[in-house]
Order: structure tokens, then sequence, then C-alpha cells
């Protein structure tokens, strides 16, 4: 039987969609294919692996798993040097409805913390992250892992300027809240129904002030304990229900 390689620096990712469009893309280096799956689509993956000269290897779904690090990789799992970033350009071309909410991570630097995120983010319904390349953790075999297949349905985008970024976000239509300890309004009573950007500060530093500058709204989860705050991960999970709690309230409102 071939082997197949794996180490914790190289990174997997898996989904047909990523994985299809990761192929399809020269300029991301891939070194191995591994399908359990062999319909239509499968097949379609196979071709483009093979056209790129990217070995192929044929294996059982649990062997897919395991190099993925989770269950969600509908049978395909793709070995790159790079994980595959969406561009902003790309996010926002897609309706509304399949662009928001986005969740804007400034400078969050632990890659659990990262991948945590991810998770939420996929859970409660965010329709893309953005990270900036500088002072961020990146999304390696670590955070794909933490994630627990995140990846396969949430885009993430990286940008070289999250303020910039913010801006042209602005532009295209939406409201951005920053989360702060010291927000001017609790996170149940900002109006979290239109088309929504929430943005997450650093683990120990909060909002960066540029950043902090381009928002539209400051809010806070109030506390009930003696603490004041919660780590980053956890605050990003609280608000992100809470933007769905509201969604969710108003779909039953408007039946």
């Amino acid at each position: 039987m071939k082997k197949i390689h794996s180490s914790e620096r190289e990174i997997w990712i898996s989904g047909a969609n990523p994985v299809r469009e990761a192929l399809r893309a020269e300029k991301i280096a891939a070194g191995e294919l591994v399908i359990s799956r062999s319909d239509s689509r499968g097949q379609e993956i196979e071709g483009l692996a093979l056209k790129r000269g990217v070995p192929v290897t044929r294996s059982v779904r649990e062997r897919v798993t395991q190099l993925a690090g989770h269950a969600h990789h509908q049978g395909v799992a793709l070995r790159i040097a790079e994980f595959p970033y969406t561009e902003l350009e790309t996010l926002l071309e897609k309706p509304l409805a399949d662009r928001e909410p986005l969740l804007v991570l400034d400078s969050i630097q632990d890659p659990q913390n990262l991948g945590a995120m991810l998770r939420s983010a996929c859970f409660l319904g965010a329709r893309g992250v953005i990270i900036p390349k500088d002072r961020s953790a990146s999304v390696s075999a670590t955070v794909i892992k933490i994630a627990v297949g995140a990846t396969v349905y949430v885009p993430v985008a990286r940008v070289t300027n999250l303020a910039r970024a913010l801006k042209q976000l602005k532009s295209a239509g939406y409201w951005v809240a920053g989360l702060e300890v010291k927000g001017s309004k609790r996170s149940y009573e900002a109006d979290f129904t239109v088309p929504l950007c929430l943005v997450i500060g650093n683990e120990q530093k909060g909002l960066r002030p540029l950043i902090r500058s381009e928002c539209d709204l400051l809010v806070q989860i109030p506390p009930a304990g003696p603490l004041d705050s919660l780590n980053a991960a956890s605050a990003a999970t609280v608000v992100l229900y809470e933007v769905l709690r509201q969604r969710l309230i108003l779909g039953n409102h408007g039946r």
C-alpha cells in the first residue's frame, strides 16, 4: 500500500469545494490528494488532481477523517503548503444573504482561539471570517483541526490592511460592530438584524485604536459575576449567538 505522508507542519484541507478550488488555483502547491468517494464530484476532483500531476491515493473514509482531523471532509483531503484564503472581493460578490453576518478578527494571535472562533462562526451562521496578514495567527494545521471542519463551510479572507477592509465593508452596506469591555451598548440592546460585520479584538489588548475608530458602534457583554471579561473566543461565541437569537426572533415575528 502506498504510504500517505503526514506531519504537524502540513496542511490538509478537505471538503469538495475547498479542494476543487485549491486544485484550480495554480499558485497553490498541492502535494497529494486522498479520496474515498467515487461519484461524479469525486471523479471531477480526481481529474483535476491528475491534470496537475498531483498524486492521488484512494483510501477509506476513516483514513480521510484521520488526515483531515474531523468527519466533515466529504470524502476528500488535499495536502497543501499553504491554506487557500478567499479574496475579500470574491466574498463581496455573493448575494447579501450569503455574505453576512461576517466575523472580523483583529490581531487574534492564539491558533487555538482562532480555531475555536472559526468553529463558533460556522455553528452560529457567520458567512465569512476576515483576518489580517500581520499580527495574527494564520490558518494552520492546528487551527483546522480545532475548527473541526469549519473551513469546509466558512470562507476565510486575509487582508493586508484591516482598517481599509472595514471601510470597504461599510461601503458595501455593512454595519460594523466592535466588541469592547466598556462598549456603549449592551450586546442585547444593539440591533444585530442589519447587514452586520462583528469585530473581535486581540486576546490581551482588545481592538486597536484605528480599528475601533472604524466601528459604527461598540458593544459589551454585561458581566453577571466578579470578572469583567471573557476570553476572545468565548466572547465571540456569546455575541454571535445574540446575533442569531435576534434574527430567529425577527423571522418568527415575520411568519
